[in-house]
C-alpha cells in the first residue's frame, strides 16, 4: 500500500524547492513543446482536498502513455511558483495499481451520507398528493435500481459546484427542502407536487451527461447533447413505461403536467445564454431556477472560503464570481 502522506491542501503551504513525495491521481495529462522544442507534461494532479498542476519535463516518451487521465501514480519532485500559481516540478513518477491505493484519499465526496441523503429524498416522494406525480416520482427513484446507484455516486458538476461524489443528491435534497418551504410561504401560487417533481427532475440528466467512476468528466452524449435534453427524454421514457404497467396509474399520464415538467428542465438555467433553450414561463419553474441558482452559488462560493489560503480576513480574488469575499466567522474559528 503507498500511504498518501501529503495532500494537495498541505502542499499549497510549501514554499518554493520544498520537496514532495506522495502518490496523487490524475485528473488530466498534455503533451506539450517548450520554447526549446522540447516535449514535457503538462499534468493536473487531484487527491479528495484538491488539484495542483505538476510539470514532467524528462523522460515524457516514457510517460506519456502511461501518466493518463485517471491513473494513480506515485510523484517525487518539489514545488513551484509559476506566474503566481504553486505547481509540482516532477522528478520522478511511477504508476500504481488500484490495490495499492485507499480510494477515498482520492476522490472527494460529500460530508452527508448517501443513504441519508436518499432517505430524505423519498420522505418528500412519500408527500406528493397527486397520484401521477406520485408514481413517477416512485418509479424512477424507488424502483429503477440503476438511477438509485447513480444517483448516489453522481457529482452535480465537472467543476462548478457540488464537484464530488454524490454532490448531485446533496443539491437536489437541498433545493427541495428550500422548494417545500416555499409553497408553503406562497400557498396556492404554486403547485407544490410540480416544484417537488421539478426539484427532483430538473438535473437529471447530468446522471449520463458526466462519467465520475474516478475523475469527471463529461460523456460523449453529454458533450453532444447535455442533461437538459437528456433530461426530457429520459422523463419521456419512464413515462411510456410507467403508462405500459398495468395498474401503477389510474389513467392516462396527464399532457398538460407532462409537458409542464418538461418545461421545468429546459428552462431551469434560466436564460438562453446560459443554456436554457427556453427562459421560465412558469412560476414553479421560475423558482426552481432561482433556487438552483441559489444553491449552486452557495455551495461553489463556501468551497472557495472554505479552501483559501489567503491570511486575513479576506479571500484571495475569485475570478469567477469577480470579488473578494469576507471570510465569516465560524470560519475563522475552524
Amino acid at each position: 500500500m503507498s500511504q498518501k502522506t501529503q495532500f494537495i491542501k498541505d502542499l499549497k503551504e510549501l514554499k518554493d524547492k520544498d520537496p514532495i513525495s506522495s502518490p496523487f491521481l490524475i485528473k488530466f495529462s498534455a503533451v506539450a513543446v517548450g520554447k526549446t522544442g522540447k516535449p514535457y507534461m503538462n499534468i493536473v494532479f487531484m487527491d479528495r482536498t484538491g488539484e495542483l498542476e505538476g510539470r514532467l519535463w524528462d523522460d515524457v516518451n516514457q510517460h506519456m502513455g502511461q501518466a493518463v487521465r485517471g491513473a494513480y501514480v506515485a510523484v517525487e519532485g518539489r514545488c513551484q511558483t509559476y506566474q503566481g500559481r504553486r505547481q509540482i516540478v516532477v522528478a520522478k513518477m511511477q504508476i500504481l495499481r488500484e490495490d495499492q491505493i485507499e480510494p477515498k484519499d482520492y476522490i472527494s465526496e460529500s460530508p452527508v451520507n448517501p443513504d441519508e441523503l436518499y432517505a430524505k429524498l423519498l420522505d418528500f416522494i412519500s408527500t406528493i398528493k397527486d397520484p401521477f406525480c406520485k408514481a413517477l416520482a416512485e418509479s424512477v427513484f424507488q424502483d429503477d435500481r440503476e438511477i438509485i446507484d447513480r444517483y448516489k455516486r453522481a457529482p452535480a458538476a465537472k467543476t462548478v459546484h457540488h464537484a464530488y461524489r454524490t454532490g448531485l443528491l446533496e443539491h437536489v435534497v437541498s433545493i427541495t427542502g428550500i422548494l417545500d418551504l416555499l409553497a408553503g410561504h406562497y400557498g396556492k401560487c404554486l403547485n407544490r407536487d410540480l416544484l417537488l417533481l421539478g426539484g427532483f427532475f430538473h438535473d437529471i440528466g447530468k446522471l449520463l451527461e458526466l462519467s465520475y467512476d474516478r475523475v469527471t468528466d463529461y460523456t460523449t452524449e453529454g458533450k453532444l447533447i447535455g442533461h437538459l435534453v437528456m433530461g426530457v427524454e429520459l422523463l419521456d421514457r419512464k413515462i411510456r413505461e410507467l403508462e405500459s404497467q398495468p395498474g401503477r396509474l389510474p389513467g392516462a399520464f396527464p399532457e398538460e403536467t407532462k409537458l409542464l415538467l418538461k418545461h421545468i428542465i429546459l428552462s431551469h438555467h434560466g436564460q438562453l445564454d446560459f443554456g436554457s433553450p427556453k427562459r421560465p414561463k412558469l412560476l414553479e419553474a421560475l423558482v426552481i431556477h432561482m433556487v438552483d441558482d441559489l444553491d449552486s452559488k452557495m455551495n461553489a462560493i463556501r468551497t472557495f472560503i472554505e479552501q483559501d489560503q489567503t491570511p486575513g480576513n479576506w479571500t484571495a480574488l475569485n475570478r469567477q464570481y469577480e470579488r473578494f469575499f469576507y471570510k465569516p466567522e465560524w470560519l475563522l474559528q475552524e
